[in-house]
């Protein structure tokens, strides 16, 4: 017997030389007798064509597809693998390869399975399946107020780690058995809670809530009250109280700090709005000097509502059934105090742009140096020329006039403005203001210094500079048919400023750069030098 499957394996063998064996079969596929390339063609279309795997949920069926669930068969391995089934094994493997001549020998496909994708299939399995808890929740009639409820309702989970672990399995395997969904049961509070909640909406409904403190109370009738209750469900569902809605109530304390906000008042300055013209466009330098400024009208603190701690001491009083509540509020204080705007002694930066009469732009610049006059920046503030002025828009007067955009001029509705950043920039540059921020034009504009000029477009393009001293900056505009002023007050410690303007040179592609530098000198000696360069293109034909 030994000799005849020795000799019958060694036929076999000789006649099935890079073949695969009799009786080797992939996924119910026989693959006996063929080479490599046609046991590749016949098991693409069988592994590609995968069923699905089953996943069964209380009677449901939900079917994924493999491929979505990042399974991926490796036809060339397989073969590989089918090649070598019956030719490894006790003596040499002949008793191997004899077997299969008399029962079918079933090799595995090589797969590869993600299972980030794996978990991602579980997820969206998952999300069919379950069905969120309801905890109930209370039904309150605007008009009569009666409270009714509506009752709680289980709900159910899926285990979805475990899904995801089962899914990869039966994808690795592919034993063609269904897989079962790990379910379980979510608790819910029991309807009498439930009904019990609402009673006692209907209690706290037969008064008032009132706030007290910063002024007389404010009374929210019942009326008021009523969409902020909510039944809330506490420990993880199984049970429930009287609660406040977060939407509703957030709308509340909002009404609420609209009628108790009170912003502080910073101190309101005079000073001359235009005590001299200062409009050099080429090296120039400036010193601080005296100037006549007073304080017309002291400065005040001003309070704000704590939102998000009133928003909890509503939220407590309801589940408490107390119907008072303190409103807690926080002081605003001004950020100049009295005693630092008395140290406004000086006009530290001063400068003054030309325009034509009668432009349609003049009226812009009109408005936006008046909304920036007055305003005081305190020591270590920034000054935002778009966070003064705001959006420039038609409602507030603005209107349409030219405007630089990609390197065009465009009618725009605040078009023109710019002048007066030009203006506010040369200020605080010859203030010795530290200048955080600025955007010269994209071509040169001869009514402004070449190199000290600042565009603006709101919101991208802003003029930022900081107060860097110690006392207050006052901003004081002036304008006129023909010009537009801009004086800073303040005491910058006797800081001396010289532009110092550089020769115009040709850059390729451009119209000309400039280096501006500005030359800052301290009053111990310290001497600072701060260079810019502007690049202008071609201006556009007129």
């Amino acid at each position: 017997m030994a000799i005849l499957v020795l000799l019958t394996s060694l036929a076999v063998r000789a006649v099935h030389s890079g073949k695969v064996l009799p009786g080797v079969r992939v996924a119910d596929v026989s693959l006996g007798g063929l080479d490599a390339a046609a046991a590749k063609r016949r098991l693409r279309p069988v592994l590609r064509d995968r069923a699905p795997v089953r996943l069964v949920a209380q009677g449901r069926t939900i079917a994924v597809e493999p491929g979505r669930a990042g399974w991926v068969a490796d036809v060339d391995a397989t073969v590989t693998r089918a090649l070598d089934a019956g030719r490894s094994g006790p003596l040499g493997g002949l008793w191997s390869t004899f077997s299969g001549l008399v029962r079918a020998r079933e090799v595995a496909p090589s797969v590869t399975v993600d299972d980030r994708l794996v978990r991602r299939a579980a997820a969206a399995a998952a999300d069919r399946v379950e069905s969120r808890a309801f905890a109930g929740a209370l039904v309150i009639a605007p008009g009569s107020l009666v409270v009714t409820t509506r009752p709680p309702r289980a709900g159910r989970e899926v285990d979805r780690a475990e899904l995801a672990q089962r899914l990869g399995e039966e994808l690795r395997r592919n034993t063609g058995r269904p897989v079962d969904v790990p379910l379980r049961r979510t608790q819910v509070v029991g309807r009498a809670k439930v009904r019990a909640v609402g009673a006692a909406a209907d209690d706290y409904l037969q008064a008032a809530l009132r706030l007290t403190g910063a002024g007389s109370p404010i009374v929210i009738f019942p009326a008021q009250i009523a969409p902020v209750l909510a039944l809330e469900s506490i420990d993880g569902g199984r049970d429930a109280r009287l609660g406040a809605d977060p939407g509703p109530l957030a709308a509340l304390v909002a009404r609420v700090a609209e009628q108790r906000d009170r912003p502080a008042r910073e101190p309101r300055l005079d000073a001359p709005a235009r005590p001299v013209t200062f409009d050099a466009k080429d090296s120039v330098s400036w010193r601080s000097r005296a100037a006549n400024v007073r304080v017309v009208a002291p400065g005040h603190d001003g309070r704000s509502v704590r939102s998000d701690a009133l928003a909890a001491a509503i939220a407590r009083a309801i589940r408490a059934g107390r119907h008072t509540v303190r409103v807690p509020m926080r002081t605003l204080t001004p950020s100049a105090t009295e005693r630092s705007v008395r140290g406004v002694r000086s006009l530290i930066g001063t400068f003054t742009t030309h325009y034509v009469p009668g432009q349609p732009r003049v009226t812009n610049i009109r408005l936006i140096a008046r909304a920036v006059d007055g305003t005081v920046i305190a020591p270590g503030g920034r000054f935002s020329l778009n966070g003064v002025a705001g959006q420039r828009t038609s409602e507030d007067g603005y209107v349409e006039a030219p405007f630089i955009a990609d390197g065009e001029l465009k009618q725009t509705v605040g078009g023109g403005v710019s002048q007066v950043s030009t203006t506010i920039y040369n200020a605080a540059y010859f203030a010795g203001l530290r200048l955080d921020s600025h955007t010269p034009h994209s071509f040169f504009i001869d009514r402004y210094p070449a190199g000290r000029e600042s565009t603006l477009n709101y919101p991208d393009i802003d003029l930022l500079w900081t107060n860097d001293t110690d006392t207050p900056v006052l901003v004081r505009t002036a304008t006129d048919d023909t010009s537009v002023t801009v004086s800073l007050y303040g005491d910058n410690g006797g800081r001396h400023v010289r532009a110092q303007s550089g020769a115009r040179e040709p850059y390729p592609g451009g119209d000309f750069q400039i280096t501006v530098t500005r030359l800052l000198r301290y009053p111990d000696g310290r001497l600072v030098r701060q260079p810019f360069t502007s690049r202008y293109d071609i201006p556009p034909p007129e």
